[in-house]
């Protein structure tokens, strides 16, 4: 009989309880689960902190769907959308995407911020029905912009969506400016330094053509190691 995964053995392993939102819905989720999956959580109930002596951690700005959907992830390694892919559910796809994502990049969740870029490329990938889903709207790179790190995945994507995936007739319509003016000014530098390297690289394919893995991210304590194993040999 396979042994199960050590994150994944619960005997004897304690509860932390998560308070979320403003109406402190209470979550509880195995020590061990967290620490595997996040460095934040694992130094936030290990250290000298109020979160390690009550063994709990308030989270009242997250999402409750989305640390639903993180919990389900740290446990099965899958997580659920509420809607199906179509054009008319697009935008609440994308949107509960970036919100999970938000939780993952706030808590330094690398595998699962890879698992979201690997649904973003199915999304724009796989429905090659016309119309079969809309690009990430104004609104979804806003939220994403605000609830983001530099350097984020998931605003490479979106920038380079919006390069490589629009027509350039859509730049030259009035209402284009406006919509670019309600987004994030670090998008809209983002966006011409993208359209900049299109135009001067001619050749260069769209990224969507190429493995999702381009975009994963790495912890930074295994591109320590890595770039060390490359010098040593």
């Amino acid at each position: 009989m396979a042994e199960a995964p050590v994150h994944l053995k619960f005997e004897s392993v304690p509860f932390v309880t998560f308070y979320d939102g403003p109406d402190k819905v209470v979550f509880h989720v195995h020590q061990n689960i967290l620490f595997d999956a996040s460095a934040v959580f694992k130094a936030a109930f290990s250290g000298n902190f109020q979160e390690a002596s009550e063994r709990s951690m308030p989270l009242p700005d997250d999402d409750k769907d989305a640390v639903e959907r993180m919990i389900s992830w740290l446990y099965t390694r899958k997580f659920e959308l509420t809607v199906p892919v179509s054009k008319e559910t697009s935008e609440e796809r994308y949107m509960q995407l970036a919100k999970l994502n938000t939780l993952a990049d706030k808590y330094d969740i690398y595998p699962l911020k890879n698992r979201i870029v690997d649904e973003l490329f199915y999304l724009e990938k796989a429905p090659k029905k016309p119309h079969t889903v809309r690009i990430p709207s104004t609104a979804v790179i806003t939220y994403v912009y605000n609830n983001t790190t530099e350097g984020s995945s998931f605003r490479k994507l979106t920038v380079d969506w919006y390069a490589y995936h629009i027509e350039f007739d859509w730049y030259d319509q009035d209402t284009t400016r406006g919509s670019l003016a309600e987004v994030s000014q670090e998008f809209a530098i983002d966006l011409v330094m993208a359209l900049g390297a299109r135009h001067k690289y001619t050749n260069r394919r769209s990224p969507f053509t190429l493995a999702s893995s381009v975009y994963h991210e790495t912890p930074p304590e295994k591109a320590s190691e890595d770039d060390a194993k490359q010098v040593s040999t």
